[in-house]
């Protein structure tokens, strides 16, 4: 068991090296530094955020329904904008929040977001005859004619049969011109097509259209023809919204930010260490290692689970390592209570390690439990704190109850550092009394 401990040491040593040569400055043209893994969020990258209001008197259930649907198209929509790590939540009850992280028009991006997008094909008496709901995907491509682009639709069954029914009507001439529509120009052979109660386009129809193929014509550019496609396939908001707050955060100040987070999360546990070293000693040096594999780890998950990184977060992960330390606390105390107990060093090690083992995992889950409802019912920040807070948590009663422990057991084994001296503890007399300490 000592040769297998020792083992263990090594190769904890030596992954703790490597791990933090790679995290720092990467492997080659392979492997970039954690730099290139890691996901910034809003208040660390800069952008635009923005918190929309639901214009709707829906209450209880019917409302919920309706701002997960509102979610879903704006989560659909923000990805077609090719942002990195966009976020959408839903805030209180009819309000949703949107961060775009790498935006730098807040304007245009909150035009896209909150665009109501109702696309309709309308013919000349002012029946809808398809709607966007109908509309499976939207793209662009250059215009036959050469002027601009086009919108290409494709319609699912139910809009494919609904359009080719609306066009034949109108080949065999069985549409009446509204009045209003006549006044605008509309003839019976066309069919008008709306988005957002606009008409963009109102193409002459002369054949029947079958097969669930269209096309939107209005010598667009390349650019609007891509925005209006990437509307369409975000689909159509189920309710309007009002801006209610909006706020752009500068590339700079972002940086900024992340600078400072990291100068401020580097002196917190660097303090940290040497407090462990100064009062516990190699006791302390072992909580060290073990700190310093419990950071490598988290931030590998960080990056390896996706996690966006955020100010709250970082904090959330500030506070993860203190409860790190703790851990390493109760270990110490217990295992100093059994050499005053009468205990020798390497049997003190072994029970306090026992009588400290339930007493961590239940501070631990305690606070797990908290984090899990934080995350549950939370929003935003709230939710990025505790997930960060979450996977340290579970970290921390790894690197504490196994990495600590195998250099524990070495140093309690061993006959020049196994001593009261070396593990803080002071010596006393026969009777009790301190007599001095080393």
């Amino acid at each position: 068991m000592k040769k297998f401990n020792r083992i263990m040491a090594v190769v904890i040593i030596l992954i703790i090296i490597g791990g933090w040569c790679i995290t720092v400055f990467g492997a080659g043209d392979k492997v970039g530094s954690i730099r290139d893994y890691i996901k910034l969020g809003l208040d660390l990258q800069g952008g635009v955020y923005v918190v929309l209001e639901a214009d709707t008197d829906a209450s209880g259930s019917d409302l919920d329904s309706l701002m997960s649907q509102t979610q879903a198209v704006i989560e659909r929509r923000v990805n077609e904008m090719g942002l990195t790590n966009p976020i959408v939540t839903i805030e209180g009850e009819n309000r949703i929040r949107v961060e775009l992280p790498g935006a730098e028009d807040a304007e245009a991006a909150i035009e896209q977001i909150g665009r109501t997008a109702q696309l309709e094909f309308v013919m000349a008496d002012g029946t809808v005859a398809v709607d966007g709901s109908h509309i499976s995907d939207a793209g662009t491509q250059i215009n036959q004619n050469g002027s601009g682009y086009v919108v290409t639709l494709e319609f699912d069954s139910e809009g494919a049969s609904a359009f080719e029914a609306a066009t034949q009507q109108i080949v065999n001439g069985g549409v009446t011109v509204d009045e209003t529509l006549s006044a605008q120009g509309i003839q019976s052979n066309m069919l008008m097509i709306i988005l957002d109660d606009e008409i963009i386009s109102s193409p002459t129809v002369s054949t029947v259209i079958s097969g669930g193929n269209a096309q939107i014509e209005g010598n667009f550019t390349q650019e609007e023809a891509s925005q209006l496609a990437a509307l369409i396939r975000g689909g159509a908001l189920p309710v309007g919204l009002t801006e209610v707050q909006t706020n752009i955060v500068g590339p700079s100040l972002g940086m900024d930010s992340l600078t400072e987070s990291i100068v401020a999360a580097l002196i917190g546990v660097a303090l940290v260490m040497l407090l462990m070293l100064f009062v516990y000693r190699l006791p302390g040096l072992a909580a060290d290692i073990a700190l310093a594999l419990y950071c490598l780890i988290f931030i590998w998950l960080i990056a390896a689970f996706g996690t966006v990184l955020t100010l709250p977060g970082i904090a959330g992960m500030i506070l993860s390592v203190g409860m790190a330390v703790d851990a390493n606390v109760i270990i110490f105390a217990r295992i100093k209570e059994e050499v005053r107990n009468g205990k020798t060093i390497r049997v003190a090690t072994t029970q306090g390690y026992k009588r400290a083992l339930g007493t961590i995992i239940d501070s631990q889950v305690t606070t797990l439990i908290a984090s899990v409802a934080l995350y549950e019912f939370g929003s935003g920040d709230v939710r990025g704190f505790a997930l960060t807070l979450m996977i340290g948590i579970v970290i921390s009663i790894f690197t504490a109850t196994v990495i600590t422990n195998v250099f524990l057991r070495i140093l309690a084994e061993s006959k020049r550092f196994g001593t009261k001296k070396f593990f803080g503890i002071k010596e006393t007399s026969p009777a009790g009394a301190e007599t001095k300490e080393a």
